[in-house]
């Protein structure tokens, strides 16, 4: 019976080209779009989930008086909570990133700029499931280091490189470090990276700071490391909370703070939409591509049930020829659900066809790879088994049961069946709209960010990565390098700085204090900028009073001239009445600081990130270097700089980048936005217009004889393309009246969370909308055009 099922409705599909092509070519994008979005999310949810112990993993934080959550701790807390707390089996202290430098390999003399180097407890590889490929993982020792694979094959050439040496240049001087294990490369879908790790137990020793005594791994004065507990299952996580809770609050500097354990399994996307703890990723965004997955899907799949319905008409003498030979409802139902069967059987297979071949471009557009992997786990197969149940359930028995009615002349049934059809139209342009009104919004905040003035000029800036290995004599070197530089006749101007705007800052810090100190100061942070004399000239930074350091001060540095100048936000946090009012006056930071100069606020973040209180402090600087240079002929001027940079820091690789360039890669999360909505927007709209399209021509022809005889009266060709497309045009004109609230609700919630706004503009919604109904207007115009051309003589013989 199933066999017979399968031919006839083979025969029907292959006998309506019109219909199946349709419908296939629709599905086929639909279940595309789909399998590429839930590729996306599969690989957001399941982040970190590798991890064995996954599940007694969490990250210890604060959240201060202010509201703000801060992760970064002093190290010294791992060892008490240890030791205090049974619940705890293991705390780590993740000090990222904080090693970054110079690596030097002596067999090859060849030198690497690494910038994935994180110092970690000795036991860590217990608790964090990162495989050892070749030899052991225990940092006990220090000196020692596990590296990844493709660093083992990058520095020896080899897999295998157990017991060879590297020596490190950074900020804790030179190192020479011997390689103890080879692990697996990082997974993609991980929160922790890296591809160095080396034992947090070598900056127990004084030496091995370099002077930097805040980096004391036992310290509990600076917050520089995330410190992760392994907890006994079923402890009580509340209870634990509230035991860590009482024990910080007894700790001079931090009595004010509340603390969290926020789970490993939520670090990338968070608990939930309402946590306020600090993630990754973004669990908003992702629930937004995964409902779009759904919502273009159903429209593909609403064109398949509206084409359904549509062509009733041309099946009812064969579902009445059917049920004169007895067959039952059920049986009639089977039929059609076969039919969808076929047809969303042949739509994936063409889908995953095409999956695979724009496989190498959908990193380029969703911005990260993505984990097709899910396609082989059994709940994609539960879900994609659940979803064509529904579809071909709803289609057999609602198409039978309308045909039905129909055979039976049921007149309120047409007209029902007319309605709904009419429904399913607004329905699908009410999505496709809406998509495409939230692209063009996400569009103009993205262009609103980008064209804003900063407040500094980052046009025509070269950035160079200063050196990690200065050797002897440092000082004099930088300045070496910075005279040649100025020497070039396409130098314009070169300041130094050890941070970047669109980079961050050199630390954040508390405990600075107007000289007569204030209760509402004692909870208040600074972002810290550190810089030579020609970096606000550089920049083109406006100062409001006062001067610029001078090279005595920059020499100096800030702890010997004790000079500083800050931003009109930090001076207003101060107290002080304006920038006049500021400069010359000291502010406490265990000493007092003079304020040499206020400059104007500038955003040396994103504009997703409000300007906040600034300090910035003189120093010779060996960072980054940013010169101002002609943009003719870059290439030739490059290759000059290199030159100068490997004659005064040899052995230090010459790494470079343009500031504009660098400045826009902050907003990565926008553009990324802003392609998915672009892609996936334009597709809603070509699958509904592919229903649109049919509709129209199944219209034309139910209605060949009523225009024929119109045009034999006399009609114009205008006024049969009115007729034939009016009714469409209404359905669009209401989608487009029922998505603009929706899409301005959405888009209102969205851009709460930026500081500065591009706003909701009335014009980007009408052409969102007049885009949306001049695209319907052309799809369903061709088929009116086509029935008014037609010869009237042939249509009324046809009929």
């Amino acid at each position: 019976m199933i066999a017979t099922y399968i031919k006839i409705s083979w025969r029907s599909l292959v006998k309506r080209r019109l219909f199946t092509l349709v419908n296939l070519l629709g599905l086929t994008l639909g279940l595309s779009a789909f399998l590429v979005l839930f590729a996306y999310v599969a690989s957001e949810w399941t982040y970190n989930d590798f991890h064995v112990r996954k599940d007694q993993i969490y990250r210890l934080g604060v959240i201060g008086n202010s509201g703000e959550a801060n992760i970064y701790l002093p190290p010294g807390y791992a060892a008490t909570l240890e030791d205090k707390f049974s619940e705890v089996e293991k705390a780590h202290r993740w000090a990222e990133y904080l090693a970054n430098g110079l690596v030097v390999i002596p067999e090859s003399g060849e030198a690497f700029k690494e910038q994935e180097i994180q110092f970690v407890e000795e036991d860590f590889f217990e608790t964090f499931s990162f495989p050892i490929q070749f030899g052991k993982a225990n940092l006990n020792a220090p000196g020692t280091a596990v590296i990844t694979e493709e660093i083992s094959r990058k520095y020896f050439g080899t897999p295998d490189a157990v017991g060879r040496s590297f020596s490190l240049s950074n900020q804790f001087g030179k190192m020479d470090y011997t390689v103890i294990g080879v692990m697996d490369n990082i997974p993609d879908r991980s929160d922790l990276k890296g591809n160095i790790f080396l034992s947090v137990s070598t900056l127990e020793n004084p030496a091995n700071r370099n002077g930097n005594d805040w980096a004391d791994p036992n310290g509990l004065e600076s917050s520089f490391v995330n410190i992760f507990l392994q907890i006994k299952p079923g402890a009580d996580i509340s209870g634990l909370e509230k035991q860590i809770n009482a024990l910080i609050k007894n700790t001079p500097g931090y009595w004010e703070v509340e603390v969290f354990l926020q789970p490993l399994t939520a670090i990338h996307l968070a608990g939930s939409l309402s946590d306020p703890y600090p993630t990754f990723g973004s669990r908003a965004s992702v629930l937004v591509f995964l409902a779009m997955a759904f919502l273009i899907l159903g429209i593909a799949y609403v064109n398949y049930l509206n084409l359904s319905s549509a062509s009733i008409l041309t099946r009812i003498k064969e579902i009445k020829m059917r049920k004169v030979l007895g067959a039952q409802n059920w049986q009639l139902a089977q039929q059609f659900m076969i039919e969808t069967l076929i047809l969303l059987g042949l739509a994936l297979s063409f889908s995953f066809l095409i999956l695979y071949l724009v496989k190498p471009w959908l990193t380029d557009i969703l911005g990260k790879s993505l984990w097709f992997g899910v396609f082989s786990t059994p709940g994609f197969w539960l879900i994609l088994v659940a979803v064509f149940l529904g579809c071909m359930l709803i289609s057999g028995f609602y198409v039978v049961a309308l045909a039905g009615k129909h055979a039976h002349g049921n007149v309120t049934a047409a007209g029902k069946s007319q309605l709904l059809r009419k429904s399913l139209v607004v329905f699908q342009f009410v999505i496709s709209i809406s998509i495409i009104c939230c692209t063009l919004v996400i569009r103009n905040q993205l262009n609103f960010m980008q064209d804003r003035d900063l407040g500094i000029n980052i046009q025509q800036k070269l950035v160079i990565e200063g050196p990690e290995d200065l050797g002897e004599d440092g000082k004099s070197k930088i300045l070496a390098f910075k005279q040649a530089l100025a020497s070039q006749s396409f130098v314009q101007a070169i300041g130094a700085s050890n941070a970047i705007p669109g980079k961050g800052f050199n630390f954040k810090a508390s405990g600075i204090f107007p000289m007569v100190e204030r209760p509402e100061d004692k909870d208040k942070t600074y972002s810290i900028l550190i810089m030579d004399e020609k970096f606000i000239d550089t920049y083109e930074i406006e100062r409001l009073a006062g001067r610029n350091f001078t090279r005595e001060e920059v020499e100096a540095g800030w702890t010997g001239s004790k000079k500083l100048m800050l931003n009109e936000s930090a001076a207003k946090s101060f107290g002080f009445d304006g920038p006049d009012d500021a400069v010359g006056k000291y502010i406490n930071w265990g000493d007092p600081y003079e304020v040499v100069a206020v400059v104007k606020d500038y955003h040396h973040m994103s504009l997703r990130e409000e300007i906040p209180p600034m300090i910035l402090l003189p120093a010779e600087s060996s960072g980054y270097f940013s010169l101002t240079v002609d943009a003719d002929q870059i290439q030739s001027k490059v290759e000059a700089l290199e030159e100068i940079y490997k004659d005064i820091f040899p052995g230090n690789p010459f790494n470079f980048f343009f500031m504009d360039e660098s400045f826009a890669e902050q907003y990565q999360l926008e553009v990324q936005l802003s392609r998915v909505f672009t892609a996936f927007g334009i597709l809603a709209i070509v699958i509904s217009c592919l229903g649109l399209f049919a509709l129209a021509a199944y219209s034309v022809q139910q209605r060949t004889k009523e225009i024929g005889i119109r045009k034999v009266l006399g009609a114009s060709s205008e006024s049969l393309i009115r007729l034939v497309s009016k009714d469409f045009m209404i359905l669009v004109g209401l989608a487009i009246l029922f998505a603009f609230p929706i899409a301005w609700y959405a888009m209102r919630t969205w851009q709460m969370d930026f500081p500065y706004k591009a706003g909701l503009s009335v014009t980007t919604f009408v052409l969102a909308g007049g885009l949306s109904f001049l695209v319907a207007l052309l799809t369903v115009g061709i088929q009116a055009i086509r029935a008014a051309w037609a010869n009237p003589v042939d249509s009324i013989r046809n009929e």
